[in-house]
């Protein structure tokens, strides 16, 4: 991992709302498109960073995260660097599925997975700890070629993954932590490490907040 040579501002977007999101389905690495208020949260992500100076942006190369990180990068001329290791866990049979009443045997497997997301094995899932991996090593290259600021777009799990060993002295092991799409980190990463969180679209869009909010 990086050592803390020169300061370095890493924010952190979720992608916004899918249309998997909108319809209470579960994602993962199903391929879905932003919905209407999804494509209004990317433009309020590009609108809190248009007076930054960002040097890169990189984002899952899923279709709803490369949605989110456009219109910033439209602002700042900046081409994505699109990843496939920061791509959402893969969620096997449950992808796709509603996790409701319409869906009994989804349900049960969400449930048992939320209970145990590091040991239970949704049948066709990817295992929690290759893909842990396999996010940690992407960031780790990310870290390596990065200076100045730069914007990172994951999802929930990714995000989860990527502030928790960036925030190694504030949270043991994998705490967790559940990333909302109207909230950005900004996290200063240089000595001991520093977050704000930034409120993205509503009343109080573009309000900082000292620490971790979720």
């Amino acid at each position: 991992m990086r050592s803390f040579d020169r300061p370095l501002r890493i924010y952190l977007a979720r992608h916004g709302q899918s249309e998997l999101n909108l319809q209470q389905r579960i994602s993962g690495q199903a391929d879905t498109q932003l919905s209407a208020q999804g494509l209004e949260q990317a433009q309020a992500l590009g609108d809190v960073l248009k007076h930054e100076t960002l040097s890169a942006i990189y984002c899952s190369s899923l279709t709803r995260a490369i949605q989110t990180a456009s219109p910033a990068a439209a602002i700042h001329g900046l081409r994505i660097q699109a990843l496939d290791g920061l791509r959402e866990i893969g969620l096997g049979i449950l992808e796709g599925r509603h996790i409701d009443e319409r869906d009994p045997e989804a349900c049960r497997l969400w449930a048992a997975r939320a209970h145990d997301k590091h040991g239970f094995m949704v049948p066709g899932a990817e295992i929690y700890s290759a893909f842990t991996n396999r996010v940690l090593s992407s960031v780790e290259q990310i870290l390596a070629d990065s200076s100045s600021a730069i914007l990172i777009v994951g999802h929930r799990n990714t995000n989860e993954v990527i502030l928790a060993r960036l925030l190694t002295n504030d949270f043991a092991g994998e705490a967790e932590i559940n990333v909302k799409n109207k909230y950005l980190y900004a996290i200063d990463w240089h000595g001991k490490p520093q977050v704000m969180t930034i409120r993205l679209g509503g009343e109080h869009h573009g309000r900082h907040y000292p620490g971790l909010r979720t």
